[in-house]
């Protein structure tokens, strides 16, 4: 029984002595940012998103008449088909009308390709100026880790920790 008393009593001492290392440890201090919501928000992501409208304005502006040739191509195409003309001419309306909606939808694509290129360069660069931003309030505020919330990721979080409008705010403060 004193063996075992004894083990007791340093089991007791030792623990005594982590706990109180474990007591003074630093608490871990957690926040999140919806970076797709704050990227979008921020000033520089409004003027991004409305210059890419002006674009994308542009290029519909552009493929309009395109389209509207191709419809007067169609329309005339439906009405020789009710008359059951399917001469030379008719099948060489076809083939006309074949081509240039091809060549309307791969228009259409590139400009599509070039329209997203666009976006992912100017929100690429928001979001690596972003990401610093978020790694200063980080430091200043002692954060252990602050954890993106987009895409449902982020399970369950308290909304006190949420650093979005911080975030924000402090990005617009220095990126005017």
């Amino acid at each position: 029984m004193p063996y075992r008393m004894r083990i007791l009593g340093l089991m007791l001492v030792f623990t005594g002595l982590l706990g109180g290392r474990w007591a003074h440890a630093e608490k871990p201090l957690i926040g999140y940012v919806n970076l797709q919501r704050a990227v979008v928000e921020v000033e520089e992501g409004k003027r991004a998103q409305a210059s890419l409208q002006k674009k994308i304005d542009e290029k519909k502006k552009a493929i309009e008449p395109k389209e509207a040739e191709l419809k007067a191509l169609r329309d005339a195409l439906e009405k020789q088909s009710v008359v059951k003309k399917d001469d030379a001419a008719t099948r060489k309306q076809r083939t006309e009308f074949q081509q240039k909606l091809i060549e309307l939808q791969q228009t259409m694509m590139k400009e599509q390709q070039e329209l997203q290129g666009i976006e992912q360069k100017e929100l690429s660069a928001i979001t690596a100026k972003m990401r610093k931003v978020i790694e200063q309030i980080g430091r200043e505020g002692g954060y252990t880790m602050i954890l993106e919330s987009t895409d449902a990721r982020l399970l369950f979080a308290k909304p006190h920790l949420d650093l979005t409008n911080e975030v924000i705010r402090k990005y617009n403060a220095k990126h005017k």
